[in-house]
């Protein structure tokens, strides 16, 4: 299965009047056009996507209905606790597990999260990458034999992708 690890996009790094914690930190205006920059470069990736799971933070729910809304994707996104920052990567591991009958699935997260799954699931061969916000890496999973093998991951900066 091909997983697409999203991060999410900038969000605000302050407190208002009605965001007085992390969960409810929401995504800026440049946040918003930098995600849509990055999923229009990566469109034909998308094109066997069938899953949008994502964070319950507003941050994340807010980038996945970005990429859902872009797509004119047909499903609703999927809220998960497994992608929340405190929850361990193996419960995200267990998730694509229970998942794997599906060719290719989104998990929209925070990182570290982001980067330490993306070396987990290729078994160490993602130890220099850094999800950056917006960023977006691609790795095909085997789910039986539990081996990743990573294939690109896209610059949100540069929007260059760095193939594996």
């Amino acid at each position: 299965m091909k997983i697409l690890l999203i991060r999410h996009a900038e969000a605000i790094d302050y407190e208002t009047e009605t965001v007085r914690n992390d969960e409810w930190r929401f995504i800026t205006p440049k946040g918003r056009k930098n995600s849509l920059s990055v999923f229009k470069k990566l469109k034909d990736e998308f094109f066997t996507l069938e899953k949008i799971y994502s964070s319950p933070h507003i941050r994340c729910v807010q980038t996945a209905e970005i990429l859902a809304t872009y797509l004119k994707f047909k499903y609703d996104v999927e809220i998960v606790n497994e992608l929340a920052p405190e929850s361990p990567v193996e419960k995200v591991v267990d998730m694509i597990r229970r998942n794997s009958i599906f060719e290719t699935i989104a998990l929209v997260g925070h990182d570290p999260m982001m980067t330490n799954l993306a070396n987990l699931l290729t078994g160490g061969k993602t130890a220099n990458l850094q999800i950056k916000k917006s960023g977006v890496c691609s790795i095909e999973y085997d789910v039986k034999t539990q081996k990743g093998e990573f294939n690109w991951y896209l610059n949100p900066k540069t929007l260059e992708k760095v193939q594996g």
